[in-house]
């Protein structure tokens, strides 16, 4: 397996968070600060979220394993919260 970079991280998050919602842009991608994940910062329809996605999901989905799920739910979910309208 190659090397877990940031580019490739952000790549593949942008390719999981497309199949998810086609507005959806990834913003940023920092590691967090006790190095074990990555804080994922997502925009859609001009609101901001973001995930916190441990490293060993990640490399799990590039290495086309068995916790493909884990990284479409997490980001999913953050992408959600961003769907939720409020009634004013």
């Amino acid at each position: 397996m190659p090397q877990l970079t940031k580019e490739t991280v952000e790549k593949t998050l942008l390719q999981v968070a497309q199949k998810l919602d086609k507005r959806v842009q990834i913003l940023a991608v920092n590691e967090t600060k006790d190095g074990d994940g990555y804080r994922v910062t997502v925009l859609k329809d001009g609101k901001t979220g973001t995930a916190d996605i441990r490293k060993d999901v990640i490399e799990a989905f590039v290495a086309g394993g068995e916790k493909n799920h884990e990284l479409r739910k997490a980001l999913g979910r953050a992408v959600s919260h961003l769907s939720i309208r409020y009634r004013t």
